[in-house]
């Protein structure tokens, strides 16, 4: 397929998505599914948080407007499709219901496991069939409730990375490009597709969310976003010569697998539900470091293409053989990251913002940020015992 073609596909998910923004706007005004500031947060004006809408609908009618001009030719996954469509589409739902009304954590989880188990019904495995043979039908039941963890696990640590300005969709444009590439090296023309596509939307949304933003993605992107890589990554595997390829999906998506792996970990030492929100993410830490929400967006945009480049090194030069080099890369970048942002230090000596400093253009008293004039205003941080 011609790459003249592609960049068509994803401009047209660019303009759509960018198009769809304002209308995504309104709605959540009329909604009122406006995201208010918290002490945890680091706005201080209401913002609209139904950004979601804009990425699912510009990511869908991009799908229809190929699909009624070229019809099955394009991608020729008819069936994926609309197991697809009908799973995102939950995951959308729960979305904007949880930017609406927030809804507690163990209900978007039912929901989510529920798409997940509909679109792996539809044949996605994160693993190819037959992988296990020699474990028999217990091999096939562990390779679905692995792929079902999968979705569920990258649908999650996605969302939190939505955590400030611009890092959701700067590292959805960034980890589309590294999945269409491995994509179209294998020979999968839908996921050039897809991932194009993903790749178009999340560049026309990071246009209105990029520091400072106008509207937030809210759980109805973030999630669906999450959704839709896991779900494509898992394409990987039913290509000749994709097998195992999809555990390359860990180090495509190395910032938020680790920044969700601390995060769980983090709140199982600390006695804490693992639900629960925190201040603890690396994109507060390196704010705090920082005192710039571009600086710390641009950083982690950094990190997601020095991960996608060590993975589409393994797939290259190593003959895409590798669930092991992958894991070990990760694992490897992980204490490079924490090494270099000093991560642990912030960690063990708990840092805290005094009260009347500011962060990242935003003024912290007695815990409720108020909007000072200049934008990205210094952090000042003090170390206090423990």
């Amino acid at each position: 397929m011609d790459m003249v073609l592609f960049g068509g596909i994803g401009l047209l998910g660019f303009s759509l998505s960018l198009l769809c923004v304002p209308l995504s706007r309104k709605i959540s005004e009329l909604l009122r599914a406006v995201d208010i500031p918290k002490p945890e947060k680091v706005h201080s004006v209401p913002m609209p948080r139904l950004g979601g809408l804009a990425i699912f609908c510009g990511f869908w009618l991009s799908m229809l407007f190929l699909r009624l001009i070229y019809g099955d030719s394009l991608a020729g996954f008819d069936r994926e499709l609309i197991g697809l469509l009908l799973a995102s589409g939950l995951i959308l739902g729960v979305g904007v219901l949880d930017d609406i009304f927030g809804l507690a954590a163990v209900v978007k989880l039912i929901v989510e496991i529920g798409a997940s188990v509909l679109v792996v019904s539809f044949g996605f495995r994160v693993l190819p069939h037959g992988s296990l043979a020699f474990l028999g039908s217990v091999g096939d039941s562990l390779v679905i409730f692995g792929s079902v963890l999968w979705l569920v696990w990258v649908t999650n640590v996605f969302n939190l990375a939505d955590g400030l300005d611009g890092l959701a969709a700067g590292i959805g444009g960034i980890v589309s490009l590294s999945i269409f590439v491995i994509g179209i090296s294998l020979g999968i023309p839908w996921v050039g597709v897809v991932s194009m596509i993903l790749f178009g939307v999340c560049s026309g949304f990071l246009v209105h969310n990029f520091p400072p933003a106008r509207i937030f993605m809210g759980d109805s992107g973030s999630l669906f976003l999450g959704f839709m890589f896991a779900t494509v990554i898992m394409g990987f595997s039913g290509a000749d010569g994709g097998h195992n390829l999809s555990l390359l999906g860990i180090l495509v998506l190395g910032v938020p697998m680790i920044d969700g792996a601390g995060a769980v970990l983090r709140r199982l030492v600390n006695g804490t539900s693992i639900f629960k929100g925190d201040r603890d993410h690396l994109h507060y830490k390196l704010l705090l470091r920082n005192g710039s929400r571009r600086k710390v967006a641009l950083i982690i945009y950094l990190m997601t293409v020095a991960f996608s480049g060590l993975a589409l090194l393994i797939y290259f030069k190593l003959n895409g053989q590798g669930p092991l080099l992958a894991f070990g890369g990760t694992c490897v970048a992980a204490v490079l990251v924490v090494k270099r942002f000093r991560l642990l230090e912030l960690y063990i000596s708990k840092y805290h913002l005094l009260p009347g400093r500011s962060i990242s253009g935003f003024l912290l008293d007695e815990g409720k940020p108020e909007q000072v004039c200049k934008e990205e205003a210094p952090v000042t941080v003090s170390q206090t015992s423990s």
